[in-house]
């Protein structure tokens, strides 16, 4: 008897120890998602405030979000990354000009804080680096004529014409889509050689509708005030901005930073400054 009573309490302990130790392990795991795996501290977050300054890896070929202007980088991420640190309490943002092909070693190499350059979010980078949310997507989007409800997806375009760039995403997901309808296609399809030419057949009521990137449509639509761009993307494109997994303090703040652009509208009035 006496023995069982022992190796009861020895199986409590045991079972006790066990408790103990997934409350560690999963306490353990949560501090390190949230700190980024680096504990309570971020260097780099430290340093920009001590000197005041978001340093931000930029390419600048790539208009509207990076340009070459007259004395400096302009565009919509010139302009997001200043109103990023301003949320911040950051006082000066100093961009760093980058190719594209260079930006993660920079990044990497602790040359610069952030890659704000109209980022896709690559998988196989999640092991070193933290995305932010999407602050913009240049997904596929419907665009046509203001006073025409535009379509919400493909099941909407029965008995149309739906205009295309050759060779885009929205091409192949139209011509994917109509697979399933064999030689009887609920819509037409225009294929032409730029997003712009599908604009245009819409204008010149050669097709209903068109289905081109967030981009062009957005540019297009600023000189064609007749037609109307859908706020939703078919086929979403996000853009993101990048820190290194290590520095999960400034991650926080920017993310929090951007939320409050979002609240406030001035994300919004960024995007429209420049598409």
């Amino acid at each position: 008897m006496r023995r069982r009573i022992q190796w009861l309490s020895t199986k409590r302990a045991l079972v006790s120890g066990v408790i103990l130790l997934s409350f560690l392990v999963v306490t353990s795991s949560m501090w390190a998602l949230v700190r980024g795996g680096n504990g309570p501290t971020d260097a780099t977050w430290e340093r920009i405030h001590r000197d005041d300054t978001l340093v931000v890896g930029i390419d600048p070929s790539f208009p509207p979000f990076g340009i070459f202007g007259e004395n400096q980088v302009e565009g919509l991420d010139a302009d997001l990354a200043q109103a990023l640190a301003e949320k911040m309490g950051v006082a000066h943002v100093r961009l760093v000009v980058l190719g594209y092909d260079g930006l993660y070693d920079t990044l990497a190499l602790g040359f610069v804080d952030v890659l704000v350059s109209a980022l896709h979010p690559e998988a196989r980078r999640k092991g070193v680096v933290l995305y932010t949310k999407p602050y913009f997507d240049a997904g596929q989007v419907f665009v046509g004529h203001a006073d025409t409800p535009l379509p919400a997806n493909f099941d909407e375009l029965t008995g149309a014409t739906l205009a295309v760039e050759l060779g885009s995403e929205g091409d192949s997901q139209a011509r994917q889509w109509l697979e399933d309808f064999d030689d009887h296609p609920p819509f037409k399809l225009h294929r032409l050689m730029a997003s712009e030419d599908a604009m245009q057949a819409v204008l010149q009521g050669q097709a209903d509708w068109a289905l081109v990137d967030a981009i062009s449509a957005r540019l297009f639509a600023k000189d064609h005030p007749e037609l109307v761009v859908s706020s939703i993307p078919l086929l979403s494109d996000p853009y993101v901005m990048a820190v290194r997994r290590s520095d999960w303090r400034l991650y926080l703040e920017l993310s929090q930073a951007l939320d409050a652009l979002r609240r406030s509208g001035q994300m919004d009035e960024i995007i429209a400054r420049w598409l």
